[in-house]
């Protein structure tokens, strides 16, 4: 997608200008962990794949369907298209779903309400409001991607191979915390007595 950045951009602002923490939106994992529409004050959303998604809670959705308690809504193409490039660059696998009630949420400028962790990280990019069920939320921002098992060379988690091209090893996937640059100077971490982390460039792998 063309101008992915300044898009991206646009997209932040309009949430931020526009946010109201009265507009909820619902994913799976908040119907499915208890959240119950028909209890809780503000106007709820879901899209229809979210109502087919959830099995367990079918009484609750329905009855807050009938109550016009959930409203269900599609998001646009333009703002899911970004949100599914945002998803290949975090390396998170979210699902069609996932990625339709984000959108969603950004649309609205509301609240989500989700325990997916997936759904989480790549709604950090977008500065979006979360809202947990029964999880505690994701506390940093990071990224997946492949990495070798002999030599730990890291590649992009959508690449086709599976094998490193240098040593030939197996590669595997890792979860990588972006690491914060101030002043033009890489930040220095500490090595914590129960994580061990490889360094490359801007990146920290956890093992």
């Amino acid at each position: 997608m063309e101008n992915y950045s300044s898009e991206l951009y646009k997209i932040i602002e309009n949430y931020k200008q526009n946010f109201n923490e009265n507009l909820k939106i619902l994913d799976a994992s908040a119907f499915i962990h208890g959240y119950n529409p028909m209890l809780e004050d503000g106007e709820h959303f879901a899209t229809n794949n979210i109502v087919e998604e959830v099995k367990t809670k079918e009484d609750v959705v329905f009855l807050a369907l009938e109550s016009n308690r959930v409203k269900v809504m599609e998001p646009s193409t333009k703002i899911l298209n970004i949100v599914r490039e945002t998803a290949l660059k975090t390396g998170d696998a979210v699902s069609d779903n996932d990625m339709e009630i984000l959108a969603l949420a950004i649309q609205l400028s509301g609240v989500l309400y989700t325990d997916d962790y997936g759904i989480q990280n790549v709604a950090k990019k977008f500065e979006t409001k979360i809202k947990n069920i029964s999880m505690e939320g994701i506390k940093k921002e990071f990224i997946w991607r492949k990495m070798c098992k002999g030599c730990k060379k890291l590649y992009n988690v959508n690449c086709g191979s599976e094998t490193c091209e240098v040593c030939g090893s197996e590669l595997v996937r890792k979860m990588v915390k972006k690491r914060i640059n101030k002043g033009g100077t890489n930040k220095k971490y500490k090595k914590n007595s129960n994580k061990k982390y490889k360094k490359d460039s801007n990146e920290i792998v956890w093992k």
